[in-house]
């Protein structure tokens, strides 16, 4: 089948040693630990170890989107979401950081073991372990025959390069500046290296992404063994969304604590790093090679909701840049299962924060002192919404193994009880497929997708850094297909089946000014990217941590005798410790004993 967009290769550690010769598969050595000479001078072993470099990704952790220690996701340790599990003993990961109950010596991030002694499930400070791979394939890709058509040799180079990029901007993303390792090891190495500033490690993925570009085809993937790899596009969505981090505020200036440290800074502000981010990300819309998934003209929230499992040719699915396709399963939705059912979960349960953010069809902001819109809380809401949160009253004609199921989360209601309840009073929908899916009964399975890259983002990259740079009109010189930032997002908008950014703002009453759209556009990533791993590092790199409030809301609702509602948005389901500190992970105590040149992030 011809899969029309970028899905990270299916190929697991298996492939590697099932795939690198012709011997018993039961008893052939991982191809990680062939001698260099026996792996690259084998086209198809050199292959396979870069297939295995692929599986060092984050999302490899397991064959949920819950990657977290305790089987959470990264929603629940931000404003976005808090993480309910039906055990009550052990704190999941962001239960605890949550709670601040995390440090450089207690905290294990990913919920499974990375194969490397657990030096990547702590915080996966183990990206290292992956980025080895990579080094390993550029340090001898030279030894492939003569006979291997140069496009292979130089897709495998800028794969790797890629590979290599990726790995330092998921370690970039966590602890700002970090040792830039861009070689291999050897045994007389001095690998006590320290770390490098913001500005290098920013400009070494940049280049890395640009070198990568380089050596990769010029087409985009059609044939079965290339479709999925990292291409041009995704080297560029990397090198789009590095910049964009690094012209915000967290990081162009002075920094958290105002002394331009270099390890967390540039030192000063430059107007320029936002016209970069803009230039990077209109490099990707010049492409042409990617739209967003629209199957219907005017259901927002069918177009929204099957974009996150629909995969193949025959579905014309060009919005993913770059992502991990899972193979048929019903783990996230074990994992994220609502109470009322057997074998419920609770898992991943959105804050009245987020529901708050979503707006009204119309384009007008929501809000719980209008009395009309208290009353019906949950109507006529970005169909987003619908797409995304379970809530009280929500109706689905079939939910795992029911049929026309509603939800009762008031007080005492069906899906209000047990060890799973809410303390939102919402579950989540987002990613769900809960008509293929049965975890009540054991049954069923369905694709998911979890998107590193998709062009939604890139638009918003889009409109950020333009709105930054240049106001709500800006045109990146010499783009291709121009898009202003008020374009870029009525794309988004209308893909969802919500009014365009003039017709929202006159609803509103606001001026179309560059304050006003950046308000816009900080909330368009909440939606559009809820729960995909943003949120939580957009509030720090706009450096706006300390402003949220140290708590996340949920809502009691109380079911009268008559039959009405009443609706209490203001419960505090759950105090979030936001400190200064947080702007940062803490590097492994583990590093920082055994390299004296390791430098701790400030705080920790």
């Amino acid at each position: 089948m011809k899969i029309q967009y970028k899905l990270v290769l299916l190929f697991v550690f298996v492939a590697g040693i099932f795939g690198a010769c012709k011997e018993d598969p039961l008893n052939v050595v991982p191809i990680e630990f062939y001698s260099s000479s026996d792996v690259f001078t084998d086209s198809a072993r050199a292959e396979y170890f870069i297939n295995n470099a692929y599986t060092e990704m984050p999302a490899d952790c397991n064959n949920s989107f819950n990657w977290m220690d305790g089987n959470a996701m990264l929603a629940s340790a931000c404003d976005e979401a808090m993480h309910i599990t039906t055990n009550k003993t052990s704190p999941s990961a962001p239960q605890r950081m949550s709670a601040g109950n995390w440090n450089a010596s207690s905290m294990r991030y990913y919920r499974s073991d990375d194969g490397a002694g657990n030096i990547g499930s702590w915080l996966k400070w183990g990206g290292y372990h992956g980025n080895r791979k990579a080094n390993t394939a550029l340090k001898n890709l030279y030894l492939l025959p003569a006979s291997v058509s140069d496009r292979f040799k130089q897709r495998l180079y800028g794969e790797a390069l890629f590979i290599r990029a990726m790995q330092h901007w998921f370690l970039f993303q966590k602890w700002g500046g970090i040792p830039i390792v861009d070689k291999s090891f050897e045994a007389t190495d001095n690998v006590l290296v320290p770390r490098n500033s913001v500005k290098s490690v920013v400009e070494f993925i940049v280049k890395s992404c640009d070198e990568a570009v380089a050596k990769l085809p010029q087409d985009q993937y059609t044939t079965p063994y290339e479709v999925g790899r990292a291409d041009r596009g995704t080297c560029m969505a990397l090198k789009s969304r590095t910049l964009l981090y690094a012209a915000s505020p967290l990081y162009n200036g002075s920094g958290i604590d105002g002394k331009g440290d270099s390890l967390l800074c540039y030192g000063t502000f430059d107007l320029e790093r936002w016209n970069r981010a803009a230039q990077a990300a209109q490099d990707v819309v010049d492409l042409g090679w990617y739209q967003l998934y629209k199957p219907s003209a005017t259901d927002g929230q069918k177009n929204y909701k099957e974009l996150f499992y629909t995969w193949g040719a025959g579905n014309n699915n060009k919005e993913y840049i770059f992502s991990r396709l899972r193979g048929q399963n019903r783990d996230t939705e074990n994992d994220n299962f609502p109470s009322g059912f057997t074998n419920a979960k609770g898992g991943t349960c959105p804050s009245q924060d987020l529901v708050d953010a979503y707006e009204m069809t119309d384009g007008s902001l929501f809000d719980w002192n209008n009395a009309t819109l208290a009353k019906a809380p949950y109507t006529n809401r970005d169909p987003r919404f619908y797409a995304s949160i379970i809530y009280n009253g929500a109706k689905y004609a079939k939910f795992a193994n029911k049929s026309n199921y509603t939800f009762q989360t008031y007080e005492g209601g069906t899906n209000a009880q047990g060890l799973a309840k809410s303390e939102t009073s919402y579950y989540l929908m987002k990613f769900m497929d809960y008509n293929n899916a049965k975890p009540d009964i054991n049954s069923g399975s369905t694709w998911h997708n979890w998107p590193y890259f998709r062009y939604a983002e890139i638009l918003l990259n889009l409109a950020e850094a333009g709105n930054e740079y240049g106001g709500p009109n800006y045109v990146v010189v010499g783009a291709k297909s121009p898009l202003t930032p008020i374009q870029a997002i009525n794309l988004i908008r209308a893909r969802a089946g919500m009014p365009d950014v003039q017709t929202t703002f006159t609803k509103r009453g606001w001026v179309l000014n560059q304050d006003n759209l950046r308000k816009l556009i900080r909330n368009e990533r909440r939606i559009e990217l809820a729960f995909e791993d943003h949120r939580y590092f957009d509030i720090r790199r706009w450096r706006i941590l300390e402003e949220l409030p140290k708590y996340i809301r949920g809502c009691k609702i109380i079911k009268n005798p008559d039959g009405t509602l009443t609706y209490d948005p203001t419960i505090v389901a759950e105090n979030k410790m936001f400190e200064a500190k947080h702007y940062f992970f803490p590097i492994p105590q583990t590093e920082v004993n055994r390299n004296a040149n390791m430098v701790q992030n400030p705080g920790w």
